[in-house]
């Protein structure tokens, strides 16, 4: 089985971020801002052909110093012959495949996800315990879902000092199942680094790993490059490129999430 770099040119995109609330009233009263995103990936997943998936997000986020709570509404366009089947965030699961590839689109899943901050230490270390629901609404015939609901619990750690930031998650995931096909509950855990470049721009790398979500499947290894700017009060812009390292992954894309 392949376990090398597929390729890792590709194009940047960015997210426009416009927060509803004053920062003064933020800082009190918490901040709400949408988020508007495009992601586009490509590879076969560990199948015998490739698929292509773009996925833009539109994102409603409130949050305070302590909570965070968001919904995304994506929309999903995927090319290819069945064998994989969008999750969200422009990511698939494998499945049986169609002899003929096809473009389909539309309504993604909808996500809701929340995260509180369960502790703060003294040497600066910051945790918090979330919770993601992906529902299945999209059309699991068009390969845009696979119907059915799945659920996640990730739990985050993050310290910064001087102009770095590092950070982790580790998180279990129950997959929902759709008929004929018994997914496996996977873990799925990433790490990371931030550097602030200035007051306004940032630049970092992401390594996220999952478990196989079938018997005989890859699980996903991708490593993601991030650059984010801040050009006003009210927007931010976030551009990112991302490679697979494995067979269960995307060979590659750019991305700017909503969330």
């Amino acid at each position: 089985m392949k376990r090398y770099l597929h390729y890792a040119v590709l194009v940047p995109a960015v997210t426009v971020f416009c927060d509803v609330m004053p920062r003064a009233q933020a800082a009190t009263a918490g901040e709400t801002s949408v988020g508007l995103g495009a992601e586009y990936t490509s590879g076969d997943y560990g199948t015998s052909s490739k698929t292509k998936m773009w996925y833009f997000p539109v994102t409603l986020r409130y949050e305070t110093d302590r909570y965070m709570m968001a919904l995304t509404v994506p929309y999903v366009v995927v090319e290819g012959t069945g064998n994989v089947v969008a999750t969200g965030s422009a990511h698939g699961l494998p499945r049986t495949t169609t002899p003929v590839s096809r473009t389909e689109s539309g309504l993604g899943d909808i996500e809701l996800a929340a995260s509180r901050v369960i502790a703060r230490t003294e040497t600066g270390w910051r945790v918090g315990l979330g919770g993601l629901i992906k529902l299945g609404t999209a059309d699991e015939q068009d390969n845009l879902s696979t119907g059915e609901d799945d659920v996640a619990v990730p739990l985050e750690a993050q310290r910064t000092y001087g102009n770095n930031t590092l950070f982790g998650t580790a998180g279990y995931k129950i997959l929902g199942d759709p008929p004929g096909i018994d997914y496996d509950d996977v873990f799925y855990g990433s790490v990371g680094i931030s550097h602030r470049l200035d007051e306004t721009r940032a630049v970092g790398v992401e390594l996220y790993g999952q478990q196989a979500p079938l018997p005989g499947a890859d699980g996903k290894s991708e490593l993601t490059l991030f650059l984010s700017g801040k050009p006003g009060v009210k927007t931010r812009l976030t551009g990112y490129l991302m490679a697979g390292f494995a067979d269960g992954s995307p060979d590659g894309g750019w991305a700017s999430p909503s969330s």
